[in-house]
């Protein structure tokens, strides 16, 4: 095999490499957070157009609106019940989460 060849090989080995480790969370994340994923989905693009998707969006907006479902200052009957038992450190693990993902489409 060319030099060539070898290079453009481990080139696209290691972008698909990135963008599939992107995509899956972790165990311990995947097993904290996993009812968010049945929605939103693990890439961030929700199963449902009923459901936002969350790849990209900015960090410190989806912070304040799970403290504000948590908390109940922006009542919602699906994400209230969701948000209660969240810590703020599981917050942040989750809005950090899905704003590192890529946005658009699938």
């Amino acid at each position: 095999m060319t030099l060539l060849k070898t290079t453009l090989l481990a080139a696209a080995s290691v972008i698909l490499t990135t963008s599939m480790a992107q995509a899956a969370p972790t165990a311990a994340l995947n097993a904290k957070f996993g009812v968010c994923f049945s929605c939103h989905g693990v890439d961030g693009h929700a199963i449902l157009p009923t459901y936002p998707n969350l790849a990209g969006q900015n960090k410190d907006y989806l912070v304040q609106t799970l403290k504000e479902f948590r908390d109940g200052t922006r009542p919602n009957p699906i994400m209230g019940p969701m948000a209660k038992p969240l810590s703020n450190s599981d917050i942040d693990q989750i809005a950090m989460y899905f704003a590192d993902l890529k946005p658009g489409k699938k």
